[in-house]
């Protein structure tokens, strides 16, 4: 079948991605994509961006944006959908016509992507899918600080895809977090035909005249495509996660114990309230039976 930029799946699907895509991930995360919302946004972006969408939906991720009509976002939510995905959009109330119409016509060509409307997108899916519906988030206010505050809510990790300077604008917001240690979460930018060479580049410059004190690959992470962004997505989010359980006062506990540790308590600064409980138990009983020894 073809998708709506006129592919056909297959074209679009080469044997590694399409063994990616045949299992989903162990652990389904929720991923904030950024990209252009422009309808002249070159073919071979919104290529790799309707790969995008397509991959996080068949490896069973979420996929958040925000929900436009044309360009890079709306090739996500056209690959997210073809994949029977979850989608969330985050639309500014600006851009709601009657209170519900969410539809992109003529007479609003800034509205929300087809995917999200009731009449054309959830009804549809509906009918055709048994698979998790489309979520609209309204942003208010007079600017767009509550709209990217909705985006990256809850997100594991972010996609970029090439854009213009709303893109940037939410890239280097979420950089700027990442520097400061107020978020964690990986930031790759798919660096199709190498769009974002000059914003590596700047970084490693300013790194080097000490400009930022962040590493930028510590920072950032270039990707050449779709398939490489999710594999470095999902690997990043894994070890996350295992480093996470691993810092857990529990699991240190419990780690001293299997290595066969001859004092637990004092291998770790770390000390469950299970442990401690029961430790004074104990010290009270004994007590108790020392003081009944005394009488």
């Amino acid at each position: 079948s073809k998708t709506k930029m006129g592919e056909t799946r297959s074209a679009l699907l080469d044997p590694d991605l399409s063994n990616f895509c045949a299992f989903p991930a162990a652990q389904n995360l929720r991923v904030c994509c950024y990209g252009s919302s422009s309808d002249e946004t070159p073919l071979r972006y919104k290529q790799e961006s309707w790969k995008v969408g397509y991959i996080l939906a068949k490896r069973g991720h979420s996929c958040v944006n925000g929900a436009g009509s044309y360009g890079c976002m709306a090739a996500i939510n056209d690959g997210a959908s073809e994949g029977n995905g979850h989608i969330v959009g985050v639309i500014h109330e600006k851009f709601i016509i009657d209170g519900s119409d969410w539809r992109n016509n003529n007479t609003q060509p800034d509205g929300a992507h087809a995917v999200f409307s009731s009449e054309e997108g959830n009804t549809q899916h509906q009918q055709q899918h048994s698979g998790p519906k489309r979520e609209i988030l309204v942003a208010g206010g007079n600017n767009l600080q509550e709209r990217k505050r909705l985006l990256v809510e809850g997100a594991d990790a972010l996609i970029v895809m090439p854009g213009g300077p709303g893109t940037w604008d939410e890239l280097w917001e979420m950089a700027c977090g990442r520097n400061l240690g107020w978020t964690s979460i990986p930031i790759c930018l798919v660096n199709v035909n190498g769009y974002y060479d000059d914003f590596l580049n700047m970084s490693k410059r300013a790194y080097k005249e000490k400009l930022m004190k962040t590493p930028p690959e510590k920072l950032l992470h270039f990707s050449n495509s779709a398939l490489e962004a999710i594999q470095f997505v999902e690997m990043t989010c894994k070890q996350q996660q295992q480093k996470k359980l691993q810092e857990t006062p529990s699991f240190k506990l419990r780690s001293s114990s299997l290595r066969g540790d001859n004092n637990i308590l004092s291998s770790t600064k770390y000390y469950h309230p299970w442990v401690m409980f029961l430790a004074g138990v104990a010290l009270g009983a004994a007590f108790v039976t020392v003081k009944n020894g005394q009488k």
